[in-house]
């Protein structure tokens, strides 16, 4: 027997976030009443952002970004809310004045021992090769002898591809760890569209430190839909050694194997930008050198090896200076040296950042110089300025202004103001055996 969570897409309309809002006012006002000791904690971020469009069209937005979480500090339930609404002050910019989307809503159940839980609504997953959101169930549990299991299940969710009809996916994750020496993992997820494969994945994730100062961790991910590997992505830390610390890179995707079954358009197979055949192989290198307490200089490369596109090369240096609480500065200085023209530049950045007193500033300044010309623009650069003030401990203010020109815009301002407020409330006092 299937259960049907099929109600829980609507609830990602227009119309969630406005009645999260009302309700989360009344919550404020009635909670003292509810419960003897309740805890809500939780931040509010509002922002308002202006900008063009390629058309040169005003675009004038409101975010609403707002996340809580609501228990009893002596309970094992709780509850958590994530979601986010948009409001277009000027114009149009999606074919709708407004939008929102629930992005996590589920009670929660934790128990104090074996790290069990279990999350019912509309949940988010990591586990393995799942990085999904889902309206059903997620659960884990520790089991003996190092041994971890997780799974979950329900209506997937997608708010950008439209894959009607009865939608469905599952799947789990089963680990062994030996604390603070390796922690090994193999998932597998299946996703159905009207009682057909749509997606079939298997992982494998990897953690390991076998002496002191040397650290391993990465995955691989098999596309049983196309009987390949979709990728393979790990990294090598060593160090430090006397203030010295490498860092290593080495991935393999295969595009056809790795983007099937996309559920987002930003991943899904565009002529013009993704060729399904490509593969690449990328292999990288940093060596971080801290001097001082205070001062840090780095060297990376990163190469990168198209089947189809072909080479490229991405390398160059770092240096950083910074004061704990006070600022720093840095600049970087690289080079990409590839085969398609946007694939060679020489980058240059520098930036400054600061605090005084209760206000924070940050200068940052991009230049990026082409080999040839794109869009008749040889010397793309951005310049960005971006200042906060701490009003109280827990509301703050900030205002972003960039001023760039690149091939896409001949000259594109951006303004971006936002107010933060997190909240920490508790109401009543338990009394003691209660």
């Amino acid at each position: 027997m299937r259960i049907d969570w099929t109600i829980l897409r609507y609830v990602s309309g227009p119309r969630v976030m406005r009645a999260a809002v009302v309700g989360f006012t009344l919550l404020l006002l009635f909670l003292p009443s509810l419960s003897r000791a309740v805890n809500l904690s939780g931040d509010s971020n509002t922002y308002v952002q202006s900008r063009e469009d390629a058309d040169k069209q005003k675009i004038l937005s409101a975010y609403e970004y707002l996340n809580f979480s609501v228990q009893d500090p002596g309970k094992e339930v709780s509850f958590h809310f994530g979601g986010w609404l948009r409001y277009d002050l000027k114009t149009e910019e999606f074919g709708n004045k407004s939008n929102s989307d629930l992005q996590y809503g589920y009670l929660s159940y934790k128990s104090a021992s074996n790290n069990a839980a279990v999350n019912l609504g509309r949940v988010m997953v990591f586990e393995g090769v799942a990085a999904e959101r889902v309206d059903g169930m997620y659960a884990r549990t520790d089991l003996a002898k190092g041994f971890g299991v997780s799974a979950f299940g329900g209506n997937p969710v997608e708010t950008e591809i439209n894959l009607p009809g009865n939608n469905i996916i599952y799947g789990g994750r089963l680990s062994h760890q030996i604390p603070g020496l390796y922690r090994i993992g193999v998932s597998a997820l299946k996703e159905e569209k009207n009682s057909e494969d749509f997606r079939k994945e298997e992982g494998i994730d990897l953690w390991l430190r076998p002496i002191n100062k040397v650290e391993l961790m990465g995955n691989s991910k098999y596309n049983e839909i196309t009987k390949d590997w979709a990728n393979h992505s790990y990294f090598l830390v060593l160090g430090p050694f006397a203030r010295v610390r490498f860092n290593t890179e080495a991935s393999v995707i295969n595009y056809k194997d790795y983007f099937t079954g996309a559920t987002s358009s930003a991943f899904s197979f565009q002529p013009s930008v993704l060729d399904q055949d490509e593969k690449v192989r990328i292999l990288g290198e940093q060596i971080a050198f801290g001097l001082t307490d205070n001062l840090n200089i780095s060297l990376d490369y990163k190469g990168y090896s198209y089947s189809i596109a072909g080479d490229a090369k991405y390398y160059g240096g770092n240096i950083r200076y910074s004061v704990v609480k006070a600022g720093g500065a840095g600049l970087s200085l690289h080079k990409m040296d590839g085969d398609d023209d946007r694939l060679k530049y020489d980058e240059y950045r520098a930036y400054l950042f600061g605090k005084f007193g209760k206000a924070d500033v940050t200068l940052d300044a991009l230049d990026v110089k082409y080999k040839e010309a794109i869009n008749g623009v040889k010397d793309a650069y951005s310049v960005s300025l971006a200042a906060a003030y701490e009003l109280a401990e827990k509301l703050k203010i900030g205002a972003d202004v960039e001023y760039s020109k690149n091939p896409d815009f001949e000259k594109d301002i951006r303004t971006f103001f936002k107010l933060i407020y997190s909240f920490d409330i508790g109401y009543g006092k338990r009394k003691e055996g209660v």
